[in-house]
């Protein structure tokens, strides 16, 4: 039989609550009906976009790079084009790549840990297709199949390609030696860091004509940290092979161009009588003394300073010095 109160004593109970003779029960709190939710500060949720002179620096080189690399292997015409760098978790990363994927851990030493390039499988098997001859736009289906040991084999001379070019760009700011790791198909098995941990994203779209992909390069920020001032500085980029190539084939051409070069022995005032006068055996007496340096005109211009003289039977000039102004000299 349950137990009802008389008004007698719901006046009572009320009244000790409202003296503070009776404590009121405390409310339990429920944290799903809370309108607030718990914030991990040692974790951000969004990633700020640093800029990073010297790495777009190293991006642009390896850009120039790969496209004359890719296309005289494959020995057809293409167009590679750079997507803007991105910071990303790599958990959020990886969840984008689709299976299968051509997935290839690499090393960069000094730097610690791994680092990753990507190939879309589309672009995988149009590189696969020009390599046997075809025109790398056949339709291929890619969903629930691997890749076979032929199609891996030919991917990997691209992957070293990619790996050359990648330690040739790198040369200019640190260093490095490249060298590749292993192969993966699966991003479940291609854990180069923790999930949360920031990376270096940069996308190369590759286009064939009819066949479109896209070659991707995961490099961990934290591999870098012993560079990462250096990355965050203006960076002056260094000379391609093409460039230093050019170089030298314009200093060449520059020493074989022929120029006039004189040497003002000295110089005296004579008479017009005194030189109709002259006969074979006179002497003249010149402004210089046999010890003194003379100047040496290269197409009008001073340049050196030094003493005449024979050598081997031949008539010589022995350069002393170098002229740097023209006035003082």
């Amino acid at each position: 039989m349950e137990q009802i109160l008389s008004q007698d004593e719901v006046d009572a109970l009320l009244k000790g609550i409202s003296g503070g003779e009776i404590e009121e029960p405390e409310e339990q709190i429920v944290e799903d009906t809370l309108e607030y939710s718990k914030y991990d500060f040692s974790r951000q949720e969004r990633i700020v976009q640093v800029k990073m002179p010297a790495m777009e620096a190293i991006n642009d080189v390896f850009l120039r790079s790969i496209r004359p690399s890719i296309a005289g292997t494959l020995r057809r015409i293409l167009d590679i084009t750079a997507v803007p760098m991105e910071l990303e978790r790599f958990g959020a990363f990886v969840r984008t790549l689709p299976v299968p994927s051509s997935l290839q851990i690499f090393k960069m030493d000094p730097f610690r840990g791994h680092a990753l390039f990507v190939i879309e499988p589309k672009l995988v098997f149009a590189f696969v297709e020009s390599f046997l001859g075809g025109t790398g736009a056949r339709n291929v289906r890619i969903e629930g199949r691997d890749f076979t040991g032929i199609e891996q084999k030919l991917i990997e001379r691209i992957v070293n390609l990619l790996l050359n070019d990648l330690q040739k760009a790198w040369h200019s700011l640190c260093p490095i030696k490249v060298h590749h790791v292993r192969s993966e198909i699966n991003p479940q098995f291609a854990k180069i860091c923790e999930p949360e941990e920031v990376v270096i994203i940069n996308r190369y779209e590759v286009d064939m004509d009819k066949a479109v992909g896209s070659i991707t390069s995961c490099i961990p920020l934290s591999n870098l940290e012993s560079v990462k001032q250096k990355l965050m500085t203006a960076f002056t980029k260094d000379q391609s092979e093409e460039d230093m190539i050019l170089k030298q084939i314009l200093t060449e051409n520059i020493k074989n161009i022929p120029v006039d070069i004189k040497v003002n022995l000295g110089q005296t005032t004579l008479a017009a009588g005194d030189i109709l006068s002259l006969e074979k055996g006179d002497i003249i007496q010149l402004d210089k003394r046999k010890d003194e340096l003379m100047p040496c005109f290269i197409s009008g211009v001073r340049k050196y300073m030094g003493s005449p003289g024979i050598h081997r039977g031949n008539k010589a000039f022995l350069i002393k010095r170098k002229v740097f102004d023209q006035e003082k000299d």
